[in-house]
């Protein structure tokens, strides 16, 4: 019971630390990058060489509402603007079989404050690019990853695939994104404590992810190593009368593996569902520990914001 309470705890405690390191950090950075909550720009179409004209309008229309959301307001896109005024500039240009996407930002027409830009496979990867492309701009940080996420979740647990004991836990990590994958640090605490059982499984792991899809939301799949601990205990007696009837423990080395979907990945926060295997190198003498993981983490990468200089991805 202490050990399920302490989770409870851990589980709140990450919760409200990063919800409210979030609206703190959104409210600043919005309003720093806007320059006030009642100033407002003109979002100015430059130059699309090669470029449909519906595709840049629909890019343009992207890219005001991904503004609008981080509280700059501007205007709906225009071909022209006064020589004097806050302007962002979005640029679309052809490169072969790839298309530049740019976003700028400039006090006077002309003049550069800062910069980001991507370059697209297809130009149906606008749509997803378009927030990220807001986001570093706004945030002066990087359009190139890595990008490092504080990762905090919670999941149930089969002990293992033979044995219908149910339980919960509690994860944090640190993990360093790119495009199509990621790299890990995890930590896991999760146990069972049933009347005459008590069943425990620590890891801490490292490992990596390969995303499917460069786009928002991704199917991805990974593995990696870890340390791990299993500790298996039998009782038998009444409540104040309780008596071991059997008590192992081990620790070492193992491997995992895991399967799952990650939304909003253009964004600062973002929302992962995931099952995941643990497989130790060692085993107990009367349990098989191959605990069975079905998990939800939340990440945010506000804890991690830096400033950064121009870039091209």
């Amino acid at each position: 019971m202490k050990v399920r309470s302490t989770f409870r705890l851990l589980a709140l405690f990450i919760a409200l630390l990063i919800f409210s390191s979030s609206y703190a950090f959104c409210r600043v950075d919005a309003t720093q990058s806007s320059g006030g909550p009642n100033q407002s720009a003109i979002l100015l179409i430059g130059d699309h060489q090669g470029v449909d004209e519906t595709d840049v309008q629909n890019a343009a229309l992207l890219v005001a509402e991904a503004l609008r959301k981080q509280g700059i307001f501007v205007s709906d896109p225009v071909h022209e603007a006064p020589t004097e005024a806050t302007v962002y500039r979005v640029v679309l240009r052809r490169s072969g079989k790839k298309i530049l996407f740019r976003l700028s930002q400039e006090d006077v027409t002309g003049t550069l404050l800062i910069e980001r830009e991507l370059l697209l496979a297809d130009i149906e990867d606008i749509a997803s690019s378009a927030p990220r492309l807001v986001l570093a701009l706004a945030h002066r940080e990087s359009v190139i990853f890595p990008t490092s996420f504080f990762d905090g979740g919670a999941f149930g647990t089969l002990s293992n695939p033979s044995n219908e004991a149910f339980f919960f836990g509690a994860g944090i990590g640190w993990s360093i994104d790119r495009l199509s994958y990621s790299v890990d640090m995890t930590g896991r605490l999760s146990s069972a404590d049933a009347r005459n059982l008590n069943f425990y499984f620590h890891s801490m792991s490292v490992g990596g992810r390969y995303y499917f899809r460069k786009r928002n939301r991704s199917v991805y799949i990974g593995g990696g190593l870890g340390v791990m601990y299993a500790e298996y205990r039998l009782t038998s007696g009444a409540l104040f009368w309780e008596h071991t009837t059997y008590y192992e423990k081990k620790l070492g080395m193992g491997v995992y593996g895991v399967l799952g979907i990650e939304f909003l990945r253009s964004a600062r926060n973002r929302l992962t569902l995931d099952l995941r295997v643990d497989r130790p190198f060692f085993q107990l003498s009367r349990r098989e520990v191959v605990p069975i993981t079905f998990g939800i983490t939340f990440s945010t990468s506000h804890l991690f914001s830096r400033l950064t200089d121009h870039s091209l991805f």
